[in-house]
């Protein structure tokens, strides 16, 4: 074989390796870690796909592994400093990234040592009122909001939340200035706002499902770009503010250094199991999406949001609660 015959056959030779490696990807279980406790929308997603991918892939085993602590950090830095040989894997969602934008303390940097594999669902969030609040309309709500000042009251489920950096970004954006009350997490923020003891909860769809279902709580927009097809009456902000997009998303991220034949297989099979029709009714009766897109769509969504949550911490200086 001559020289230029060996340089043509070597990147050949490196593809064949490639699909062989990931051809023989399980080979030993793997863990799906997962920074909340049991029980959680995150953690049932989390197992959900562990028991579809062990039904398509015969003889693997995929096991589920609760790290709760410090905000998802705890679990983060435990897969980040695991062996990159694709048997341990970071299930998460904002949390991560936003815990270390706030805490400032950890150093873990996740857009270096974590790599972005396959998202799993996504939802937006949601501004929730009472019936008989004024407005029906983001146009109405701002005016009102203007209006009001520091006296209209926003719950959140604590400081550095998601809900509570979307909000903020809002405020910036729209120029409001409400006063944001941190309860103890989501359940707590919804109860205030049934409570009367603050105007409106900004949170997800799947907190207060029932409520909306019976008309006690009603809700006056939601954060995706488009309007969620669960509650396809209720209006996205995007139709009065274009580009503004924040939302609650659920997916898998691995060690730095995991070889691109496994993770591109972990993500077609993740993306096969998020087109079954049990799946998609699972998915959205947390009032999320089963999303779709492969890994490229996912690392473009989470180095967005670092930079936007970024942006939203420092303008605001937001520090642990």
């Amino acid at each position: 074989m001559n020289r230029r015959a060996v340089i043509l056959a070597a990147p050949v030779l490196a593809l064949g390796a490639g699909v062989a490696r990931a051809q023989a990807w399980p080979s030993r279980p793997v863990r799906f870690v997962v920074g909340f406790a049991a029980g959680g929308a995150n953690d049932i997603v989390a197992r959900l796909l562990a028991a579809k991918l062990a039904e398509r892939i015969p003889g693997s085993s995929f096991i589920v592994e609760n790290r709760p602590g410090a905000s998802t950090v705890v679990a983060a830095d435990h897969v980040a400093r695991s062996a990159p040989d694709g048997t341990t894997f970071f299930y998460t969602s904002p949390s991560t990234q936003i815990a270390i934008l706030v805490n400032r303390t950890t150093t873990l940097d996740p857009m270096q040592a974590l790599v972005p594999v396959v998202m799993a669902q996504s939802a937006p969030l949601a501004l929730v009122c009472r019936p008989d609040f004024p407005a029906r309309n983001v146009p109405e709500f701002l005016a009102l909001a203007r209006e009001r000042g520091s006296r209209l009251t926003i719950s959140n489920p604590g400081t550095g939340a998601v809900n509570h950096l979307a909000m903020a970004l809002l405020m910036r954006r729209t120029n409001i200035d409400p006063t944001l009350v941190p309860y103890s997490g989501n359940q707590p923020s919804i109860t205030a706002l049934m409570r009367g003891e603050v105007d409106l909860a900004h949170d997800g769809l799947f907190t207060p499902r029932a409520q909306l279902q019976e008309g006690t709580l009603r809700a006056l927009a939601v954060t995706s770009a488009e309007r969620s097809p669960l509650y396809p009456d209720v209006p996205a902000f995007a139709e009065t503010l274009p580009g503004y997009e924040v939302g609650f998303w659920g997916g898998l991220l691995a060690p730095r250094g995991t070889p691109d034949a496994i993770l591109d297989r972990l993500s077609e099979e993740v993306g096969a199991v998020l087109r079954q029709p049990d799946v998609i009714t699972r998915i959205r009766g947390f009032g999320a999406e089963p999303a779709s897109g492969g890994r490229a769509a996912f690392a473009r969504v989470y180095a967005a949001d670092w930079e936007k949550w970024g942006q939203a911490v420092r303008e605001n200086d937001i520090r642990p609660g």
